[in-house]
């Protein structure tokens, strides 16, 4: 719930997964972000909910908008549905991150201090930080420092997906447009080039719901790009990771690493079993078919979120 939450308010998941790796760096255990790093998933797909708002006015193009948004929220509700009974019980994706980072963890030292680009780039600003905030009394320095670490995160990967989003006109959008339609793996190859270049899954997705919405794509051409968008944005979770140093620095690698592993299996599971492949799509035409009869089935969706974040 507190990734969904925080992900539904900021409207982005990369930032909260990213504040996560530093919360784990920071002493949180693994296995206690990663049901958040599965919510950040879940929180993600508000924005999509809201840009299908935009096509209220025409039935149709309502229908068809609002079943591209829901798409992206049932594939995410599904693979949790899926895998955190799985974590709960199993360890599954602790184990599997474990695995991928243990070459990391030589002669019983936890330190990426070999990997660590970002830190001789950083190291100035951030000692001159302290210094500066060490003035304060008691606890305060500590907590000034938290909060300008997140203010700083909310404002890098705003102006990188400000200027990459830039990018995204004219030609380019063209060749995307030209992509999506050549086949899921095309598809899922597409969202995740595209999401990695914006750093932000919310965008991407977003931008396919008018697009459906006016009858230019359809749903099922969509499907395959949402999922690419969900792997896509697990490089800003890596990218934070490589800046951290210290013992706990390989637990922030493994964190990362499970947004990874997480929307990868998920991909190939639900995707790569037929029936389950139409689940997501049954149950967003379902929803999007009720939508046009009736706002309520908007409203339902509404009062969900909302509860959420109440609970």
């Amino acid at each position: 719930m507190i990734g969904i939450v925080a992900t539904a308010l900021i409207q982005s998941s990369s930032t909260v997964t990213s504040i996560i790796v530093g919360l784990v760096a920071g002493g949180l255990p693994v296995e206690t972000a990663i049901p958040m790093v599965m919510g950040a998933n879940i929180g993600t797909t508000v924005t999509n909910t809201l840009v299908s708002m935009g096509h209220a006015r025409c039935k149709d193009e309502f229908r068809r908008a609002f079943t591209c948004a829901t798409v992206h929220d049932f594939f995410n509700l599904i693979a949790v549905a899926i895998f955190l009974p799985l974590e709960m019980m199993f360890g599954l994706l602790d184990k599997i991150s474990a695995w991928l980072v243990a070459p990391l963890m030589f002669d019983g030292s936890l330190s990426m201090k070999g990997l660590d680009f970002m830190g001789p780039l950083t190291k100035p600003v951030v000692s001159g930080t302290k210094d500066v905030l060490s003035v304060l009394p008691g606890n305060w320095g500590g907590a000034a420092l938290i909060v300008l670490g997140i203010g700083l995160i909310f404002l890098s990967i705003t102006l990188m997906g400000s200027l990459m989003r830039a990018l995204m006109v004219g030609r380019a959008k063209e060749m995307l447009h030209k992509a999506i339609g050549r086949g899921p793996i095309h598809g899922i190859m597409s969202g995740t080039l595209v999401t990695i270049l914006v750093q932000s899954s919310s965008t991407t997705t977003s931008l396919m719901v008018p697009l459906v919405g006016t009858n230019v794509l359809k749903v099922r051409d969509v499907y395959p790009f949402t999922l690419g968008a969900n792997i896509g944005t697990c490089i800003t979770a890596l990218l934070a990771a490589t800046a951290v140093t210290g013992s706990n620095a390989v637990f922030a690698l493994q964190i990362a690493l499970v947004h990874l592993t997480f929307n990868i299996l998920a991909t190939l599971l639900i995707f790569g079993i037929p029936f389950m492949r139409e689940l997501p799509l049954k149950c967003a035409e379902m929803l999007g078919n009720a939508a046009a009869k009736s706002k309520l089935a908007v409203v339902a969706t509404w009062v969900w979120y909302l509860s959420s974040c109440r609970l």
